[in-house]
């Protein structure tokens, strides 16, 4: 079977119009891999500096900062990709701006709201929900950080419409690079301080967002029908909360329960085997915008072919990294220190979750980028709830393994459900490399 995708690819590879996937997949993957080296570096610098019970505070408040952006973002990063991917083709630059305009206002003025609501009642967060005092000022500083994390991923979401996939994805992976630098340069030495270091990060990517952003776009003054905006957002920001939901719900009821070493293995757990995800999304950085214009040109065969052969791509490159995370966990904990090697289980059962998201392809993509978000949304809210719903139940009794489970069988089932309907709706399975048609 893998010979025979390999053959598939170099057949796909050959013809003209699809060498821009490749060689913008590859430089999307090759770029992402930075990223992902940055993730893993500054997660080791928290593990190291911190400890696993400092960084336990940390990465829980992260948890919950990454659940509010996805609420403050308005379903908008998706929207931003499609109308910007469609509309600069054309050239159509009044539209453009009137777009990315438009729903970054909507963001901030939610994402205010809610950081507000965060900052001033961390500390009844921190000890009456997690009972976790030492949580506050971590849970405080990163909460400062939401509407800039939300508006500089809408900033990203943008330039990969325009097809910028080296500063998207600058943008998207840069906050890791500087916030290794400034803990570096401050040695932290508690979660508190490596959290306000987080905050400094996050306003100099916002800032770089927005420079790189007007500078490819041609001045024009916006103009978008804000209520074909909102019809578009509305059932995507629902997805946006469920997706956030399956990846994190886990260890949001983890928080709950189990000790802050306990959260800093499963969060390093779940970063690692996100870098399978990196595949993904290198790929679907190149792919997301050219889905939206072959399904507005009515190119379905070509759709088809495009889509299935991404998939190919994605499952041969993550196949390898998914083998070592699973035959050499020990190795990987060990390098975060000696207290993380107790979570080697979570690691591998998290590694197949995300592996199932890479082989089914960019279902997800596939379906806001054709207009299908009310499907798509219909997929996360029932896997979102499962997330929760299962951690709350495997958690008491199996720890954060439990919540381990229940992360990789909610993004598993979620990505399956999608390969359904891209099915009904596109007429073909991503999942054909596998025997589906």
């Amino acid at each position: 079977m893998i010979s025979r995708m390999y053959q598939r690819l170099i057949t796909f590879a050959q013809k003209k119009e699809n060498k821009e996937l490749l060689v913008h997949s590859l430089l999307g993957l090759s770029l992402r891999m930075v990223g992902a080296v940055g993730t893993f570096i500054m997660n080791v610098v928290v593990a190291r500096y911190l400890g696993a019970t400092q960084a336990g505070y940390f990465f829980l408040a992260i948890t919950v900062c990454t659940i509010i952006v996805a609420i403050g973002r308005i379903g908008a990063d998706q929207s931003v990709l499609r109308f910007v991917s469609i509309y600069s083709e054309k050239k159509e630059w009044d539209k453009v701006n009137g777009a990315i305009n438009k729903m970054m206002q909507w963001s901030l003025i939610t994402s205010v709201i809610l950081t507000t609501i965060v900052c001033f009642f961390s500390k009844s967060i921190s000890i009456h929900f997690f009972h976790k005092a030492q949580l506050e000022w971590p849970l405080f500083w990163i909460g400062l950080s939401i509407p800039l994390f939300a508006s500089f991923n809408l900033f990203s979401m943008a330039l990969q419409g325009l097809r910028k996939v080296i500063l998207s994805v600058i943008i998207s992976r840069g906050l890791p690079f500087l916030l290794i630098i400034l803990a570096l340069i401050f040695a932290p030495q508690d979660g508190a301080t490596i959290s306000i270091l987080y905050f400094i990060s996050s306003i100099l990517t916002f800032i770089t967002a927005r420079y790189l952003w007007k500078r490819q776009v041609p001045f024009a003054k916006g103009n978008f029908d804000a209520s074909v905006l909102w019809s578009n957002c509305a059932p995507l920001w629902i997805v946006a909360i469920m997706e956030q939901l399956q990846t994190w719900g886990g260890q949001f009821v983890a928080g709950i329960y189990n000790t802050p070493a306990e959260l800093a293995q499963l969060a390093v757990a779940r970063n690692m085997t996100v870098l399978l995800t990196f595949i993904l999304n290198g790929v679907s950085y190149a792919s997301a915008p050219r889905f939206a214009s072959l399904y507005s040109e009515g190119k379905s065969q070509e759709l088809k072919k495009y889509a299935q052969h991404t998939t190919h791509l994605m499952t041969l490159l993550a196949l390898p990294t998914v083998l070592f995370i699973w035959f050499f966990p020990g190795f990987i904990m060990s390098l975060f220190g000696k207290e993380f090697t107790e979570g080697i289980w979570l690691l591998r059962i998290l590694a197949i979750g995300q592996f199932i998201n890479v082989i089914t392809g960019s279902v997800s993509y596939l379906l806001s980028m054709s207009g299908h978000g009310k499907d798509l949304r219909n997929i996360t809210i029932i896997n979102g709830i499962l997330a929760v719903v299962l951690a709350f139940i495997l958690n008491p009794t199996f720890g954060a393994i439990g919540s381990a489970i229940a992360t990789a069988i909610a993004i598993a089932s979620s990505n399956l459900m999608a390969v359904g309907f891209v099915k009904k709706r596109l007429g073909f399975s991503t999942l054909s490399i596998l025997g589906f048609k």
